[in-house]
C-alpha cells in the first residue's frame, strides 16, 4: 500500500525491514539516507544481531 511519507514531504513511502523482517520505519527516496542511518548496521544486514530487548515472535 502507498502512503504518504511521515517526513512531510509529501512523496510515497515504503517501509524498511531489519535482517529479521521487523518493521523499522517509512522512508522515501528523499529521507531514506538520513532514516536508515540511525540504525546500526548489524540491524540491517545480520539476522542474529544482539538485541537489548526481547523480540516477540509471530
Amino acid at each position: 500500500m502507498t502512503m504518504p511519507c511521515p517526513c512531510g514531504n509529501g512523496l510515497d513511502s515504503a517501509w524498511q525491514f531489519d535482517a529479521r523482517g521487523i518493521e523499522l520505519c517509512r522512508t522515501c527516496p528523499k529521507c531514506h539516507r538520513e532514516k536508515m542511518h540511525r540504525y546500526r548496521p548489524d540491524v540491517l544486514s545480520d539476522p542474529s544481531y544482539a538485541a537489548e530487548e526481547p523480540i516477540e515472535g509471530e
